[in-house]
């Protein structure tokens, strides 16, 4: 029992954080949590990497990010591979709404030349997303999760992914029914 509750608060941690790489990327309506847990773990690199860039001057250099960031988005690099079908897909639809232009020739493109394009663009497009002031949470998550195993933590955001779009859908459905009195 005593190891449920940390675990728990982890793997909350976990979805906190991954949402976080993920929230850069426009909402996608038809994202399905497996989508969302896969390109959580592909953009987890480089989201720390765009963390530990744009937050070093706010955090200090003995923190979490500065001493134990890269060790952690390695775990998740290994991850990569495994991940990486599914967040194709879904950085293609992403990319569908940002450059509907270019859509066609990323999508003809080898994995081994669109993958470094994906990586940069995403740490790019993070980097560009993190305000100074969530420096500090960004640290106190990336933390909290590194216990976790990156299949793990990202298995609690697609579950959590699907919970809160099927919420957002709900209440977008309740938005058609006029007022009553």
């Amino acid at each position: 029992m005593k190891l449920a509750i940390p675990f728990a608060a982890a793997a909350l941690a976990a979805a906190a954080i991954s949402t976080a790489a993920v929230a850069a990327m426009p909402r996608l309506s038809d994202m399905s949590g497996d989508e969302a847990s896969a390109l959580a773990v592909y953009a987890m690199p480089g989201f720390i990497a765009a963390a530990r860039q744009t937050c070093a001057s706010e955090l200090s250099p003995n923190g979490f990010l500065a001493m134990q960031g890269p060790g952690l988005a390695q775990r998740y690099a290994i991850e990569q591979d495994a991940a990486w079908p599914v967040a194709r897909a879904a950085l293609l639809r992403i990319a569908t709404t940002k450059a509907p232009d270019q859509v066609k020739t990323f999508s003809s493109l080898p994995d081994n030349a669109i993958r470094p394009l994906a990586d940069a663009l995403i740490q790019q497009e993070l980097a560009a997303k993190i305000h100074p002031r969530s420096c500090r949470n960004i640290e106190r998550m990336a933390e909290a999760i590194s216990p976790l195993d990156p299949r793990d933590a990202s298995r609690v955001l697609g579950v959590l992914f699907d919970i809160a779009s099927a919420s957002d859908k709900l209440v977008a459905s309740l938005g058609k029914f006029p007022a009553q009195r």
